[in-house]
C-alpha cells in the first residue's frame, strides 16, 4: 500500500526508498511542499513512485547559467553522463521558491547571502528539466547521480570535473544551476518551485521518453536567450567595469581592501556605492562581487539538513530499488 504521509514512511523500512538521512526525512514530515509532493508522486505513479523517482533526476537552469550562455554546454554535458531529457517546464524562481528550496540551509545564512540569491534567481525565467538516467545498472538514485557531477556551490570543494567548473561558474552564489540531492528532496523541490505542475514531471516519469524531448529543451533555451543579454559572469571582469565607474576615493580604498580578502564587503554600503557611481546595483557585476566577498554565512549554526553522501547510499541506509 502506498504511503500517504511522511510519518507512515518512518514507521517502516520505506523511507530507505526516498533518502538516506531518515533525520533528513523527520524534518520533512510535517513540510506542506513535502506532504503535496509525496500525495502527487503516488497519485500519478502509484506503488511504482519511489522505483520511478529513483530513476529520474532533475536539472534547474537558472538566470546566471542563462545570461553566461551556458545552457546548452550545460545540457551537451549531462546527457554525455547519460542523462536523457524527458520533460522540461519553463518557471520562474521567485522568492517564495529560493525561501522554500533552502529553507534547511539558509537558517545559516546571513541576510546579504539570501538577498543575493533571490536576486540571481530572478533575474529571468528559469528551467526544470526531467531527466532520466540510462545507466545500465545503477548503483544510486539518478539525483545523487546527477548532484555529484554538479559539484559544491563553493568552488574551492570542486575539481575541473565537476559541472559546475566546466560551466565557470566562479562564486559562491552565482552558480548556474542546481539539482535536488536525492529523491526525497526531488519531491519536495519539485513542490516548491512547480506547485500543480509536477504533476507533469511524475506523468512524464512513466512514459518513454518522447521523441522531441531534447528539442524542447532547446526551444526553450533560444527562447530565454532571445530575451536575456549576455555576459561574461566573469568576477575579475566585473571588478574592472565597477571600479572604472567609481570615483569616490574613500569608497575606491575600501573596495581594494575588499578585493585582496582584506575585509568582508558590506552588501547594503555597496549597492549604494553603486547606484550613486550610476552603476546598476542588482546587474551581474554587482551580484557576481557580493556573491564572492560577502559574509555568507552565521558563525556556530549548523544547518537543519545537510546533504547526504553517496557512501549512505552505497552501504545500505539508502536502498536502491530494482529497475522493472
Amino acid at each position: 500500500m502506498s504511503p500517504t504521509s511522511a510519518h507512515e514512511l518512518l514507521r517502516d523500512e520505506r523511507w530507505r526508498s526516498l533518502t538516506a538521512d531518515q533525520e533528513k526525512l523527520r524534518a520533512y514530515a510535517d513540510d506542506e511542499w513535502f506532504r503535496s509532493g509525496l500525495d502527487a508522486a503516488y497519485e500519478v505513479l502509484g506503488d511504482n513512485a519511489s522505483r520511478l523517482v529513483q530513476r529520474h533526476a532533475v536539472l534547474v537552469i537558472q538566470p546566471d547559467c542563462v545570461a553566461g550562455r551556458t545552457a546548452e554546454r550545460c545540457v551537451d554535458h549531462v546527457r554525455r553522463q547519460g542523462f536523457e531529457p524527458v520533460r522540461t517546464i519553463r518557471f520562474h524562481f521567485g522568492a517564495e521558491q529560493t525561501a522554500g528550496i533552502w529553507h534547511y540551509q539558509s537558517n545559516i545564512s546571513t541576510p546579504d547571502s539570501l538577498d543575493i540569491a533571490d536576486q540571481v534567481c530572478g533575474k529571468g525565467d528559469s528551467l526544470v528539466v526531467l531527466l532520466r538516467d540510462t545507466t545500465a545498472e545503477p548503483v544510486i538514485p539518478a539525483s545523487l547521480r546527477l548532484t555529484d557531477l554538479k559539484g559544491r556551490s563553493n568552488p574551492a570543494k570542486r575539481t575541473e570535473h565537476h559541472l559546475r567548473t566546466i560551466l565557470g561558474a566562479q562564486t559562491v552564489l552565482v552558480v548556474l544551476v542546481h539539482t535536488p540531492d536525492e529523491p526525497v528532496d526531488l519531491i519536495r523541490e519539485t513542490s516548491v518551485l512547480l506547485g500543480p505542475r509536477m504533476r507533469e514531471l511524475y506523468a512524464a516519469m512513466a512514459q518513454p521518453v518522447p521523441p522531441g524531448a531534447a528539442e524542447e529543451l532547446a526551444a526553450h533555451i533560444r527562447d530565454l536567450y532571445a530575451e536575456s543579454e549576455a555576459h561574461d559572469l566573469d568576477l575579475q571582469a566585473a571588478w574592472e567595469r565597477v571600479t572604472a565607474r567609481i570615483t569616490d576615493q574613500e569608497a575606491l580604498s575600501t573596495l581594494d581592501k575588499v578585493r585582496h580578502g582584506n575585509e568582508k564587503l558590506d552588501w547594503p554600503w555597496f549597492t549604494g556605492t553603486l547606484a550613486a557611481a550610476g552603476v546598476d546595483p542588482h546587474g551581474w557585476d554587482a551580484l557576481l562581487i557580493g556573491s564572492e566577498h560577502i559574509e555568507h554565512d552565521l558563525p556556530g549554526i549548523p544547518r537543519l539538513v545537510d546533504r547526504v553522501s553517496i557512501e549512505s547510499w552505497t552501504n545500505g541506509e539508502g536502498v536502491l530499488l530494482t529497475r522493472a
